[in-house]
């Protein structure tokens, strides 16, 4: 039995399934991982440009760099590999999606709970008097400022995601610890699993001895312990797998 048909086999006898996300799924969609060539990394030192401390100092620099990623994320839409994921939650067998990403693509292709472990872009904050924004609010007001500030007290307004040296939402992880502890198969899907704190989450199958699927181009250090391993691009993986269950 091949790679496709021994994760389509597993998939197929599951029915409390949690898929683990990272960077990988979304270079599909035109997204490329910050860390890699050609990445976000390469022209912006985080330290400077996405870093908490220096967001509060010079949050101009966070703002030119967040241009450029939400003009990236605006024109990505969601690939075969995020639209199989969907089709898995209609088919009553993907429950959670717990995912490194924030580029709000989980969603967009239909699934319906995704953890986001680094937050979202898809919403703001302002660090003064709290008040929430949503992301087109802000970009109306980016329209004519290069640092958006809140109409009400003129703080700084944050998008809430996470950036370097600030805490993760930890709500947001105990619920992914919970979801991975219930499950019956674990995906992997994209991620290199070399980003901590979030990164730790999936080694939980180590100790529950659940089931596990790792699609990534690279090799993982979980892939030791997994059931199935296929490397390569999750967009072409994946079709391959749905077809697969509908021949067994």
């Amino acid at each position: 039995m091949d790679l496709h048909k021994q994760a389509a086999n597993l998939i197929k006898t599951k029915s409390n399934i949690v898929a683990f996300t990272g960077a990988g799924i979304s270079v599909e969609s035109g997204i490329p991982d910050f860390r890699s060539s050609g990445g976000l990394w390469e022209r912006f030192d985080p330290n400077e440009y996405a870093e908490y401390s220096a967001f509060l100092k010079w949050p101009e620099k966070f703002w030119t760099m967040h241009s450029e990623l939400a003009e990236l994320v605006s024109s990505a839409e969601p690939n075969p590999a995020h639209q199989a994921l969907a089709t898995l939650e209609s088919m009553g067998k993907l429950t959670t999606i717990i995912t490194q990403n924030i580029d709000f693509l989980h969603q967009r292709a239909g699934n319906s709970r995704v953890l986001e472990l680094h937050g979202t872009g898809e919403t703001a904050t302002c660090l003064s008097c709290q008040k929430q924004y949503e992301r087109i609010t802000v970009e109306k007001m980016l329209k004519s400022v290069i640092v958006p500030r809140c109409p009400d007290c003129n703080g700084l307004i944050k998008p809430n995601v996470v950036l370097f040296s600030e805490l993760p939402p930890q709500d947001v992880f105990e619920e992914a610890k919970r979801a991975l502890l219930g499950a019956d198969l674990v995906i992997i899907i994209g991620s290199s699993l070399s980003v901590y704190p979030a990164a730790a989450l999936p080694s939980l199958v180590i100790y529950t001895k659940t089931p596990v699927i790792i699609v990534n181009e690279e090799p993982t250090s979980l892939d030791y312990y997994a059931d199935v391993v296929i490397n390569g691009k999750a967009g072409e993986i994946f079709p391959l797998i749905i077809k697969a269950m509908s021949e067994l």
